[in-house]
């Protein structure tokens, strides 16, 4: 999660707009550094205030103290932010006052994951589309550009935030400025435009520092810390997050300090400390836990995960994993169990891999044995032959070396063997006997990093339609021959010209380098006529088998990398099932 700022200072006197009214930005910084310290100052003046407060004023300080409240994870405070604005807004026909109040509900529902937080966001806007007030049109275009930065909907998130710099460069706002280059780096690293968002963050962090806000600049400092890791600078995102741990607990900003523990824990992995950084994530979750923060437990449920495997307790992986997953899929059981499932395939084969990495280690050791035993039958030779009296006894041990060193032997060889029978186990299918899941991505992250400029490869996503019926109707043991019959199809159809696996249950890829949009749609289009008129058994498929294929042609400034092409495959595979299945859709070319 990167750092979004919500930021507003209790300055006295508090800053006013032309006209002597409170500007809505009239509280910047101290909602970051002190957010608990602005609720109690902003209720004080609110109590102290009372009707004699105008209402630019009112909603200027209800505005500050329900971004400190979303700092400092103060549903209480938000509650009454939000609920003082509406009644503000209603009684006095104030549309800044009702959009200020939609701004902060969009901004608390699009980061815990509830409810519609961009049409919040975007009905707010509305309110306030026609103000001739300069100050109050960058602001809304900023609170928009945040509202899309934090749902990682980042092509609109940087139009909105391009829009929002313009809007402050014109009335000389330097600190919105360096607000909406912050926001521009954060959707920027959802686009995977890593040396472009580290850039757009350092901008944001220079113009901080230069309007003396350490804070915000150490808060910006811990997004950068997230492309210094990708980067390969560990030691610097290090840094970086250390520093704003520090400042965000001696504030209580007990969210932001999760995720900067998170980056320590991901550098430190970096640095080749994988147990301590387990160590730190374990009692980040706990932490988490205890302030009840759970819209971020997935992510730190993920992370902890990804850090376990990296420590081999890949059992306490799979657990963690499994939670996020509940998490995320409540309500959706089969869909839960099949993610399950697939996350047991894939510690199974992780086992096997570490299982292969101790068969050869032991291979070496023998190996190291094995030369040993003949440099010392070796010796025993040339002893013998300096003395003779004892030739009789070194023969014998001689020939029980030689036994020694040909078993040893003979048990290396069934070991190297033994060992390669595990790799190819670890990527292959059991029941289909052609590339399992692991193996696709290898091959598919061969072709992209070896001929990242290949023309046009192609990658076809093909899933069964109505499987689970043949399952209900005629059993797993006759569904399992349709796959077979099915996959055995594909493979002789695809022949020469691409590779087939299979990547799920009921679901196969294809993988065709330098094939074309063309020349893949026809080929789809022969695979799923061909399945279509496979002769099965009426036992096995009451009428005939169908399947709905996606097709993605891999175009590198779309896709960027494995999983923006999958992403664009398997959305053109939704789009055939959601038509009517038994077809074939290609990706949208539009980005």
């Amino acid at each position: 999660m990167s750092r979004h700022l919500i930021a507003m200072v209790l300055l006295l006197p508090l800053a006013a707009h032309a006209g002597g009214a409170m500007s809505i930005n009239a509280l910047r910084g101290r909602a970051v550094t002190d957010p608990r310290g602005v609720i109690s100052d902003v209720r004080q003046r609110l109590d102290h205030g009372g009707a004699n407060l105008a209402p630019a004023d009112e909603r200027a300080l209800l505005w500050g103290m329900g971004t400190a409240a979303i700092n400092a994870d103060d549903e209480a405070a938000l509650a009454e932010s939000t609920l003082r604005l509406d009644s503000l807004g209603h009684a006095r026909g104030d549309a800044v006052a009702l959009a200020a109040s939609g701004f902060l509900r969009a901004r608390h529902d699009v980061a815990n994951g509830i409810g519609d937080g961009l049409g919040e966001a975007l009905h707010a806007a509305a309110l306030v589309q026609g103000s001739d007030d300069a100050e109050i049109v960058a602001w809304a275009r900023f609170q928009l550009c945040d509202a899309y930065a934090l749902d990682e909907s980042a092509t609109k998130a940087l139009t909105l935030c391009g829009e929002a710099e313009r809007s402050y460069r014109a009335i000389g706002d330097a600190w919105g400025i360096a607000d909406a280059e912050n926001d521009e780096g954060i959707a920027l690293a959802t686009l995977g435009r890593t040396r472009d968002a580290a850039a757009a963050y350092q901008r944001s962090r220079r113009r901080f520092s230069g309007l003396g806000a350490t804070e915000l600049a150490v808060m910006v400092g811990d997004n950068l810390s997230k492309m210094y890791l990708k980067l390969g600078r560990p030691r610097e995102a290090l840094a970086l997050s250390r520093t704003s741990l520090a400042h965000e607990l001696a504030a209580g900003r007990i969210s932001d300090s999760l995720d900067s523990s998170t980056d320590i824990a991901r550098a430190e992995a970096a640095l080749g400390h994988p147990h301590q950084a387990y160590a730190m994530m374990r009692a980040t979750v706990a932490r988490a836990r205890a302030a009840g923060i759970d819209g971020q437990l997935v992510d730190l449920l993920r992370s902890e995960s990804g850090l376990a495997e990296q420590v081999g307790r890949l059992h306490d992986a799979l657990a963690q994993l499994r939670e996020a997953l509940k998490l995320t899929a409540a309500g959706n059981t089969p869909a839960l169990r099949a993610l399950e499932a697939e996350l047991e395939a894939r510690y199974a084969a992780r086992e096997k891999e570490l299982r292969i990495h101790d068969l050869e280690r032991e291979n070496r050791i023998k190996d190291l044995a094995l030369r040993a035993a003949r440099a010392e039958a070796q010796r025993r030779e040339e002893a013998r032959r300096r003395d003779v009296l004892v030739g009789r006894v070194t023969a014998v041990a001689l020939a029980g070396l030689v036994l020694v060193a040909l078993l040893l032997f003979l048990l290396l060889r069934a070991q190297r063997r033994h060992a390669a029978e595990l790799r190819l186990q670890a990527l292959r299918d059991p029941l289909t006997g052609i590339d399992n899941r692991r193996a696709f991505l290898q091959r598919a992250e061969s072709l992209l990093r070896m001929h990242p400029d290949a023309g046009s490869p192609v990658l076809m996503l093909i899933d069964v339609d109505h499987f689970k019926r043949i399952n209900d109707s005629a059993g797993h043991p006759q569904g399992d021959r349709v796959l077979v019959q099915v996959s055995a199809f594909l493979c002789e159809a695809i022949g020469e010209r691409g590779r087939v696996s299979r990547i799920g249950g009921e679901e196969f890829a294809v993988l065709c380098p330098g094939l074309g949009d063309d020349a893949g749609m026809q080929l789809a289009e022969t695979l799923r006529a061909g399945v279509a008129s496979l002769p099965l058994s009426p036992q096995a498929v009451p009428g005939r088998i169908t399947v709905s294929i996606g097709v993605a042609a891999f175009d590198a400034s779309r896709h960027r990398d494995l999983a923006g092409w999958m992403s664009a495959a398997d959305a053109a595979l939704y789009s055939a099932k959601s038509s009517g299945r038994d077809r074939v859709e290609a990706a949208a070319t539009a980005g």
